[in-house]
């Protein structure tokens, strides 16, 4: 986790003017070691509260024990309610389960850490409307994909919205090969499956990039294609098959309020007049000590919505980005030398070359000298396997391919 990260444990964005701005919390030098909150409490489900202190800003990285927090986490209700005790994932995150919510009761969080309470002010849950549609536009030839979202809510109770996403991409090796080595029995054999060529990645935002809008100033109480980031065409994530889940969550006018002001202190840090982070007040305080600052607000949510785009790589256009995987060919065919071309050394044995990272690509294919070698040589491994370039074998459930 980035610095950034570790001083919030979220970035969010701010629209402003028909645009989306990213928040970017920061804390200057004389704010360090304050508590730093952040979590919703969503009715039925098992979340995450992220506890960790501040640091000052000329941390190069994050300073050792600022996620070691050891606290105790409950849900609470005006009516008296108390949850079962978060469990204590360490690393700073507590998983703790919300049951059923009552409309008409108002609930919060309290912590117990360093011999002090805190509490986030109650509130009663907030409903999320559906989203209505996630779109994305190329408007100029292999130049950046924009995304879109809209979303709307008739019964006019939500005005505020808060949205976050997770990208999930399938991607490929730079090379296809069906030839492979077993370096116990010594020998090669064939897959033509090739299953080292098609892998997937994923990238969770949900820490790092928060988007909010509101309707409060629109003639409706609807968004239309308010855009939510930008990605470059290039981009291996759009190699193959490209997928984006949105998260939309409705937010009190507070909790907007909130951000918006933590993103002119982002903008604004380091000015003489530049409010202090215990100046834009969360909705989270220190009861047994009302000095101790704190950091972060917590919402109280009965549900979360969410809407997903598939974009396959012939629906964009795009210029592959030059894929190199640092290799050195290397000759089989004589199986009483290999050749290494770039340098100055030789594998004895094929058992040698593997343990080496180096792995067989291409076919198989036959010599004059009635030896089997792979028809592209011998290359790093992370040419031919896409588990070793950083891919995982793991395809999602939701996963569909792209048409022929």
């Amino acid at each position: 986790m980035n610095l950034k990260q570790s001083l919030i444990s979220s970035v969010l964005a701010l629209t402003l003017t028909g645009c989306i701005s990213e928040f970017d919390a920061k804390l200057p030098l004389n704010e360090s070691h304050i508590l730093v909150v952040s979590g919703t409490v969503i009715e039925n489900t098992d979340v995450t509260f992220h506890l960790s202190k501040g640091f000052p800003l000329d941390s190069v990285k994050t300073p050792k024990g600022s996620r070691d927090i050891d606290a105790k986490l409950t849900i609470i209700g005006s009516n008296g309610y108390q949850s079962q005790q978060a469990i204590n994932m360490g690393n700073g995150e507590y998983l703790i389960s919300a049951g059923a919510l009552n409309d008409d009761v108002e609930y919060g969080i309290e912590i117990e850490y360093d011999g002090n309470i805190y509490r986030s002010t109650l509130s009663k849950p907030l409903r999320t409307p559906e989203i209505d549609s996630i779109s994305f536009v190329q408007p100029e030839e292999n130049g950046d994909i924009i995304f879109y979202i809209s979303t709307h809510d008739d019964a006019e109770e939500t005005k505020y919205f808060l949205w976050n996403y997770t990208e999930d991409w399938e991607f490929t090796a730079i090379y296809e090969t069906t030839v492979f080595f077993d370096p116990e029995k010594e020998d090669y054999y064939i897959d033509r499956s090739a299953p080292f060529y098609h892998c997937w990645r994923n990238k969770v935002d949900a820490a790092g990039k928060y988007l909010i809008g509101s309707t409060e100033f629109l003639g409706e109480n609807r968004i239309i294609n308010r855009e939510l980031y930008k990605a470059s065409s290039g981009d291996e994530r759009f190699s193959v098959l490209y997928c984006v889940t949105v998260y939309q969550k409705a937010i009190s006018k507070e909790a907007y309020e909130y951000y918006q002001n933590r993103i002119k202190l982002n903008q604004e840090m380091g000015g003489l007049f530049t409010p202090q982070p215990s100046e834009v007040q969360g909705n989270i305080s220190c009861i047994t000590d009302p000095a101790k600052r704190v950091m972060g607000y917590v919402e109280v949510i009965k549900n979360t919505t969410q809407e997903r785009l598939f974009i396959c790589n012939g629906q964009i256009t795009r210029q592959p980005a030059e894929r190199s995987c640092g290799s050195r060919d290397v000759e089989t065919k004589d199986l009483d030398k290999f050749y290494v071309m770039e340098g100055t050394y030789a594998y004895t044995s094929l058992a040698a070359l593997y343990n080496a990272g180096m792995r067989p690509s291409g076919y198989l294919l036959l010599s004059e000298k009635g030896n089997y070698y792979p028809s592209g040589g011998w290359r790093h491994k992370s040419c031919s396997d896409c588990t070793a370039a950083g891919g995982t074998k793991n395809k999602p459930e939701f996963w569909k391919q792209c048409p022929e």
